[in-house]
């Protein structure tokens, strides 16, 4: 049909005509037509196996399969495509498997030099070439993987290659040489010894087992190399996903890269360092610690040595960029057997250990670096750092391993309890005296400290562990509350005398680490207390500022109930001093309103006689009862001048402080007492000695000026003093250094009531002021004495 629309006498040209054509009915291609395409896209594909991919039109090869997808002809190109990749497979197995039958590829033991590889490196070369061809294949086929493949559930092309390769390379028999044909169904068995990927499985292992022996040739090339079959074979792994026929149920394998791969190289890593390690271990305890080159840490080679092969590892999981799931199991078994195995031989191994090791670390000797524990050095413990970074290596190996590392916290309390029972037992037998305890404690938490901060990281569990230990053997009874009490009083008393501040706190915190240990710290308090009192009250303390600093620590540690009476007695002491001072301005006011009062202290009271007619001059600490360790001593009986003088006192206090009552501890306190002895001889001046002297001294030495002898029963009826501390006392009089009065027995204790003391006339001292020292109950054998830490008397 045509239209036509013409113009009328217009001059115009005529209008171009508009033909309409029918619509062209659609024709099918027939099979026929179909099988021809098809061999177009055939000859196609041999060219791209054959590398001739260039003269090669792509666009018209994705035209003739897009028309035999659209014609309904996909399953005769798919299964054609199939057909075609398989046959070219065929033949690239066949080169491969008469490479593995006529090389050394079936025998792991072999030795075929450069060659040993070949079949490696053809295998690799074939798997590249195929993935370029199922690159270019896959375009071709584009439109049939969009189409056809989804709606038949059939795998890609891409993934059909794969599977291909799989099947008709990597799983071929050895044995089948036929290079025709197609491949049989329902084998899956690239695992089997008897398959071409069996006999590289083997090869790759046997790359592998060389690398860790250090003789693999050309390593870097061959781990290129692994590192391609490996890639290969996670590729392959895709292919048992989907399948050509999903109603035969695919592959119904393992994946290629875990069964024919993964297992067996796991598997040899296992047992390759099951062997080494049990080889080098048996070695290292062979060697124990005999010589100074050969094996003197044995043990920490074998740890030296697991390290360096744990850090080989790790590097060769990333050569063949093994896949993490890989490289984690890889890493555990290695730890495994070069690390959980041998965990607890490697603590307990003799000499070179890590229990042997940290005995040594425990006994440091004199010529071992010292730990910093102060920036001039002074009172620092030696610390074996050597021997402490070797402590450290072991730590970071088994750390790798969570579980084995309590091999280790173990050792380190086994140790700490060691060493600190027999701290106890030196103690017990008096080879040690308290404050040699503790300083043997604070010796042994320095070193085991550095142990933990520095081999083993700072560890919370390690910490743990080495607060439990020091725990268990200080808290078995209440020695250490003693000792340490002990240790800090002879610290304050002397041993921080003259010392900086900053050393004033590092000794007082070394203190507090011990007493946190301690479970009664109760205990500790009572003799503690017992201390300060005999400190404060005698004048004994070297640091006042180190007293205060001591209790505000123990503020920190334990609250103020429990610093409450300390700090008391330090006030009743300022207060005490106060007193004192206007007890001096109310005697002197006293003394001068006195009318022929005799200068110096002039007394009327009749009891100052027997001093001359002067009054004592006492000085009275006032304590609280709330505050201080008392005990109930009766009153001993004093000179009648010194009881004149509380009278005065006492008088004075209570018009002061009304609703008070005083109650005088005569067992505590010191006195001055001027002796005076007959001239030596060519001189005819009397010579004069000024004793420091407690109280109860005092008493027994006035009783001379009436007497020069008197029995031990005469003392004691005379003074009423307590007979242990009568004793005592006597003993201390009659020490050879200080000899003021001669026993009349031999030997060193009093032989009973009937002996005799005489005053001694020749006593003689290069001092004027003398302190006359008192000996301990041990010394004096009056009875039973308490411990170094007991209250005051």
């Amino acid at each position: 049909m045509s239209y036509h629309r013409g113009g009328s006498g217009s001059g115009q040209p005529p209008r171009k005509q508009f033909t309409i054509k029918p619509f062209r009915s659609y024709t099918q291609m027939d099979a026929s037509a179909a099988r021809s395409t098809f061999a177009s896209l055939a000859s196609a594909m041999d060219e791209i196996h054959n590398r001739n991919a260039s003269t090669l039109s792509f666009e018209e090869l994705y035209r003739n399969a897009y028309n035999l997808v659209l014609h309904k002809h996909g399953a005769l190109l798919y299964d054609g495509v199939r057909d075609r990749l398989a046959h070219h497979l065929r033949a690239s197995g066949g080169r491969l498997v008469r490479l593995a039958r006529e090389g050394d590829a079936l025998d792991p033991s072999a030795s075929g030099g450069s060659q040993r590889y070949r079949l490696l490196e053809e295998t690799v070369a074939a798997w590249r070439e195929h993935r370029v061809t199922m690159v270019m294949v896959r375009d071709i086929f584009m439109y049939m993987d969009r189409t056809y493949v989804p709606q038949n559930r059939k795998r890609p092309v891409y993934d059909l290659g794969l599977h291909l390769f799989r099947r008709v390379v990597w799983e071929r028999d050895v044995d089948d040489l036929d290079d025709g044909g197609t491949p049989p169904e329902g084998k899956s068995g690239g695992g089997d010894a008897s398959t071409l990927g069996g006999a590289a499985g083997r090869l790759i292992l046997r790359a592998v087992r060389e690398d860790r022996l250090g003789r693999l040739d050309d390593a870097p090339q061959r781990s290129a190399l692994l590192r391609s079959l490996v890639h290969m074979l996670l590729e392959l792994a895709h292919s048992r996903s989907g399948g050509d026929d999903p109603g035969r149920g695919g592959d119904g394998g393992a994946p290629v890269y875990e069964r024919d791969f993964e297992e067996a190289f796991l598997g040899e890593t296992q047992e390759f360092y099951r062997v080494e390690s049990s080889g080098r271990l048996s070695d290292a305890a062979s060697g124990g610690m005999g010589g100074p080159s050969g094996g003197r840490y044995s043990a920490m080679e074998y740890v030296r040595g697991a390290q360096s092969r744990l850090a080989e590892e790790d590097r060769r999981a990333q050569a063949l960029d093994l896949p993490t799931p890989t490289r984690s199991a890889l890493l555990r078994i290695a730890e495994t057997e070069l690390i959980d195995r041998h965990a607890r031989t490697l603590v307990d191994m003799e000499g070179s250990g890590f229990a042997a090791v940290l005995r040594v670390v425990a006994t440091s000797p004199a010529g071992a670096s010292a730990a910093a524990a102060g920036g001039d050095g002074r009172d620092a413990v030696p610390v074996d750092r050597e021997r402490i970074a070797d402590l450290g290596r072991m730590y970071d190996l088994f750390s790798r391993v969570p579980s084995s590392v309590n091999h280790l916290r173990d050792a380190l309390g086994e140790r700490i309890r060691a060493d600190g029972r027999a701290l106890v037992r030196d103690q017990e037998g008096g080879a040690s005296p308290p404050a040699a305890f503790v300083r043997g404690v604070l010796a042994m938490r320095e070193r085991f400290a550095a142990v933990v901060t520095d081999a083993m990281g700072g560890e919370k569990r390690a910490q743990k562990r080495m607060r439990e230990a020091f725990e268990d053997f200080l808290n078995a009874d209440a020695r250490a509350a003693n000792c340490l009490a002990v240790y800090v009083d002879e610290l304050l008393r002397g041993g921080l005398r003259g010392a900086d501040e900053r050393r004033v706190a590092r000794e007082l915190d070394r203190v507090i680490v011990v007493f946190r240990y301690l479970s009664d710290k109760d205990v500790f308090e009572a003799y503690y207390k017992s201390h300060l009192a005999k400190r404060l009250l005698g004048g004994k303390s070297g640091n006042e500022e180190a007293e205060k600093a001591m209790v505000s620590l123990l503020k920190a540690e334990c609250g103020y109930q429990f610093t409450s009476k300390l700090e008391g007695m330090f006030n009743d002491m300022r207060i005490s001093r106060e007193t004192a001072e206007k007890y001096r301005s109310h005697k002197r006011a006293v003394a001068s309103s006195n009318a022929g009062g005799a200068a110096g202290g002039a007394s009327s009271d009749e009891r100052d006689a027997s001093n001359g007619g002067r009054a004592v001059d006492v000085e009275v600490s006032v304590l609280s009862n709330s505050h201080w360790p008392t005990q109930a001593v009766a009153m001993c009986t004093l000179p009648p001048p010194v009881e004149a003088a509380m009278d005065r006192f006492q008088r004075y206090y209570l018009s002061n402080y009304t609703g008070r009552k005083l109650a005088w501890q005569t067992s505590t306190g010191t006195a001055e007492v001027r002796a005076t002895l007959p001239p030596a001889k060519g001189t005819g001046r009397p010579r004069r000695h000024d004793l420091t002297v407690t109280t109860y001294q005092m008493c027994i030495l006035v009783l001379f000026n009436d007497a020069d002898v008197l029995t031990l029963a005469e003392i004691r009826d005379r003074t009423h003093i307590p007979e242990d501390e009568l004793r005592r006392h006597l003993v201390s009089l009659c020490t050879p250094k200080h000899r003021i009065l001669r026993k009349g027995s031999k030997g060193k204790f009093i032989s009973g009531d009937s002996d005799t003391f005489t005053y001694n006339a020749e006593y003689t001292s290069k001092m004027t002021k003398v302190k006359v020292p008192t000996v301990s109950m041990r010394d004096a054998g009056g009875g039973t004495a308490p411990g170094a830490g007991s209250g005051p008397s």
